[in-house]
């Protein structure tokens, strides 16, 4: 069965991770042949690959429909994980509708036009007067804003073009994010991530510290829930939210690129392998 693994990257960040190099490691103990590979470099790289595993493919959302047809094609010519179904699913951040609409307690969420328009209706009709406004389509937190109503009008020029969500600003993300990660649907590990002081955004960019962190029982079993909704199960994913009053909230589901952060809990590389073998069977 061992063969080669590809795991994606970017042409601008062409390397593995040093978390993902954990779960390299982990595939090559296993017999398998582990390289990366940027999506956006020559097509060749991929030949004859056993799998192809999405992973640090950050940067996507600039060159959306090149990423959506380079998907498609990898699906058709090798196994692709997260497959297919799941990249359609994720791409787009009106999932989160769908969460809800299964019973997943999400914020409120609205996609609507780049306009003050549209957006300011959004405040009105909710009462909000802060919302995090974001790409609908989009990673990394690029272009993600905390606005209040009186600020619509003046923040849209900075908006990254296509629809943006309105999301209720959750106060509790001072605190910090938690991050859950899961292979296969079970429950692996977690850290959580706190922005600086005077800052909302938890991205790398935005300079979080970071630590591990062991969420309740009974919160990981909401993050898993929240995975049972999906088209169908993923190899691996991140939840990421937070809790209050000890019920989750749940802010996105990451099944397209997400970081594992592996070097937070390092046996989890052999379960993020285990599991993938378990797949490629």
């Amino acid at each position: 069965m061992p063969g080669a693994i590809i795991l994606a990257t970017a042409a601008d960040q062409p390397d593995i991770t040093a978390s993902d190099e954990l779960y390299a490691a982990a595939l090559r103990r296993r017999g398998f042949e582990v390289s990366g590979a940027a999506w956006n470099g020559p097509r060749a790289a991929f030949d004859g690959a056993a799998a192809v595993v999405l992973r640090s493919t950050w940067g996507y959302y600039r060159a959306l429909e090149a990423f959506r047809a380079w998907t498609e094609a990898m699906a058709a010519s090798t196994r692709l994980f997260n497959p297919i179904a799941l990249i359609r699913w994720n791409l787009r951040k009106d999932y989160l509708d769908k969460l809800a609409a299964a019973g997943i307690r999400t914020p409120g969420t609205r996609i609507v036009g780049r306009e003050a328009a549209s957006i300011e209706r959004v405040f009105v009709e909710t009462g909000w007067w802060h919302a995090v406004v974001k790409p609908a389509s989009g990673g990394g937190g690029h272009s993600v804003e905390l606005l209040s109503r009186d600020m619509v009008a003046g923040a849209v020029p900075r908006l990254a073009a296509g629809d943006v969500l309105v999301q209720e600003f959750l106060p509790e993300i001072a605190d910090g994010e938690l991050s859950m990660v899961y292979f296969d649907g079970v429950f692996s590990h977690a850290i959580r991530k706190r922005p600086p002081k005077g800052e909302f955004r938890s991205n790398s960019r935005y300079g979080p510290t970071r630590a591990a962190e062991t969420p309740a029982d009974e919160v990981a079993e909401q993050g898993a829930a929240a995975l049972r909704v999906l088209p169908e199960m993923p190899l691996y994913a991140r939840v990421d939210g937070v809790v209050r009053d000890g019920a989750l909230i749940v802010i996105e589901v990451e099944v397209l690129e997400p970081s594992l952060f592996m070097e937070f809990d390092p046996p989890s590389a052999e379960r993020f392998a285990e599991a993938t073998v378990r797949r490629l069977r």
